[in-house]
């Protein structure tokens, strides 16, 4: 975490009456990417998106733990702003192929189906398929992260890039 990120935490932590106390496993990082991430911020502040959802092999070869209940995810915007803080709440894995509806309307993206769901993930996932070695999405694992919002600090978050 920079310095900024880090007095956000603290921030949260104090909010929660826990000082600047260690919390469990938290990461700092933009929703999605950098074109994507405002309007993915704007969905997890609205309410309208408490999940998401990425490759487990993406894990698994940058060699970082999966997602756990009780982490926390410091949600940056587009111009590395910390906006939010989500604590992870449960966990779900499954084929690409059988993403359920609560999925779909859990990640709060277009019109919640899975259909849609497949078609933003299949744009978002396809530029890797090669760099993973992965030729069928249908029958990769996705690690699906179910968030509670826990803090938005005290200012008004600017969206704009």
């Amino acid at each position: 975490m920079n310095e900024k990120e880090l007095l956000y935490w603290n921030n949260y932590l104090r909010s929660i009456n826990l000082g600047t106390k260690a919390e469990p496993y938290v990461e700092t990082s933009i929703a999605g990417n950098i074109d994507i991430a405002n309007s993915l911020l704007s969905l997890y502040l609205s309410g309208k998106k408490y999940a998401g959802s990425g490759l487990v092999k993406d894990y698994q070869l940058a060699g970082d733990e999966l997602p756990k209940i009780g982490n926390h995810w410091i949600v940056l915007d587009a111009k590395g702003t910390p906006c939010c803080i989500l604590k992870t709440i449960r966990v779900e894995t499954h084929l690409f192929k059988n993403i359920t509806k609560e999925i779909a309307i859990a990640e709060g993206e277009g019109d919640l189906s899975i259909e849609t769901w497949k078609k933003l993930h299949r744009k978002f996932f396809t530029p890797y398929l090669q760099e993973f070695k992965i030729d069928n999405l249908d029958d990769e694992p996705i690690i699906t992260e179910f968030y509670e919002l826990v803090y938005t600090g005290a200012g008004k978050v600017d969206l704009t890039v």
